[in-house]
């Protein structure tokens, strides 16, 4: 007799029963699965390509399929339909599985039947490789796959030594490691990537700067203040970030663990929350509150919302608080976080809201760099803040200097919302007031971490330059 899926709220233990980090992994992982019409779990080819080395990605094509036109996603374990049914006796009940075929039919019926057969975290990935690769994520066509069939790849990676650095070898071996990386074309993002913050507390693999998209529009609003002289207006900024989700698409903010535990402290402690908030208690409820919350409450929410104590992003954060070291406004940092509530309360599919685990434990900082110059069918690597049971802050200066280029010409086109300035002159601003930032954010979070620059050839090999540490 086939069971019931698993209840959400069983795979998400109370606070305190597992570290915060796989909390939150478990978090996420509900709140964006979905279930095909049979039932079968599965979860979207952006969500897998953003996951490092704890996602177990399982290929059950037959060896012609991997070597054919489609090729396979490269940190893959391949194991045959035919054998797959013994992975509930060879990986643990709450290893997160993620199962490939082509176009994801036959991955959602073995998705199904490992979940009835004891697996917690598993999952199709929806539409199989095909769509992996329409939407521009890269594959290979490495014959050396065959000498793995039916052979599970370590996924416990052990910590280092309390107190121990992490080395030039340790990054080495992380970015050499197939499944800590994953690759996407430049194109792609213009169509449907986003900034992640340079924080390493996202153990997904990201394309850092700081503050994500947030941060970046955050950037260009500061930079064309400067150039102009005049002060952008609530309206203004509302109207500019519409135009942005309109033309560029997906935009990422994020808080952490304890500002939402201080938001909710504040809201359980306001009687205008008491009859909005009653009955919830689980994280999924709290998080399905904030996403829509009722119309009575929406103002007060959101002037918690703008404390900086319920702000969970150090980088926006400071640039709120330290305004004039940010060479911004904190009114235009306000204005920026209160356009992306109200766009998300309207029902904007690209709003995303991440949920980092509340303690930083970075160990180094890392630099990723392309050879060459970036072009929009360049490859440009996510690369997996989690290592050795340390954390690292990430940041593509490449890539956010080309989106940055990208915004500063959507944003000159604005002319009846923007005063007139040129996209090469807000583009060179932006950088100027970027580098400033940088240094101040990584300066005040990451004091005394080693620096690393990475860099990847044209064949995926990354050279590892030890570059000192934060001054």
């Amino acid at each position: 007799m086939a069971h019931a899926p698993p209840d959400p709220a069983s795979l998400i233990p109370p606070i305190g029963t597992i570290p915060q980090a796989d909390r939150m992994f478990r978090v996420n992982w509900v709140s964006n699965l979905t279930r095909g019409s049979d039932g079968a779990p599965q979860h979207s080819p952006h969500f897998v390509a953003k996951q490092g080395r704890r996602v177990r990605l399982i290929d059950i094509r037959e060896d012609e399929e991997l070597l054919g036109p489609l090729g396979y996603i490269p940190g893959c374990d391949w194991v045959p339909e035919s054998r797959v049914m013994s992975l509930p006796m060879r990986v643990d009940e709450d290893e997160p599985v993620i199962v490939l075929s082509s176009e994801g039919v036959r991955a959602e019926k073995v998705a199904f039947e490992l979940e009835q057969k004891g697996l917690r975290f598993v999952a199709a990935m929806t539409g199989g490789i095909m769509a992996w690769r329409d939407l521009g994520y890269s594959t290979s066509r490495d014959a050396s796959v065959k000498e793995r069939r039916d052979v599970l790849h370590r996924t416990v990676v052990h910590p280092l030594a309390e107190g121990q650095e992490l080395s030039r070898s340790h990054v080495e071996e992380h970015v050499g490691e197939a499944s800590s990386v994953r690759w996407v074309k430049m194109a792609a993002l213009l169509l449907h990537g986003r900034l992640s913050c340079v924080d390493g507390r996202d153990d997904s693999s990201v394309l850092g700067t700081p503050g994500g998209d947030a941060g970046e529009l955050v950037l260009a609003l500061s930079a064309l203040e400067k150039l102009s002289g005049k002060k952008f207006t609530q309206p203004q900024v509302e109207a500019l970030l519409q135009r942005r989700l309109d033309m560029l698409g997906r935009f990422y903010y994020h808080t952490d663990v304890h500002a939402a535990n201080h938001a909710i402290k504040d809201i359980r402690g306001d009687h205008r929350f008491d009859d909005a908030i009653s009955g919830i208690s689980e994280a999924l409820e709290w998080r399905a509150f904030w996403r829509n919350p009722p119309e009575r409450v929406k103002t007060p929410l959101l002037q918690l919302a703008l404390s900086p104590n319920n702000i969970g992003c150090g980088h926006l954060k400071r640039a709120l608080t330290l305004s004039d070291t940010y060479q911004t406004r904190s009114e235009l940092v306000g204005a920026v976080l209160q356009s992306y509530h109200h766009a998300r309360w309207a029902g904007s599919a690209d709003t995303e809201l991440v949920v980092l685990g509340g303690e930083h434990h970075e160990g180094a900082v890392l630099i990723v760099r392309v050879e060459g110059e970036v072009h929009p069918f360049t490859r440009i690597p996510l690369v997996s803040p989690s290592a050795f049971g340390k954390q690292m802050f990430i940041y593509h200066p490449q890539v956010a200097s080309y989106l940055r280029r990208q915004l500063a010409e959507m944003i000159a086109l604005q002319k009846d919302l923007v005063p007139v300035v040129s996209a090469a002159d807000l583009h060179t601003e932006m950088e100027k007031i970027a580098q400033v930032q940088l240094n101040s954010t990584l300066g005040a979070l990451a004091k005394g971490l080693p620096i690393f620059e990475i860099t990847f050839d044209s064949s995926n090999r990354a050279t590892v330059k030890a570059l000192g540490h934060v001054g």
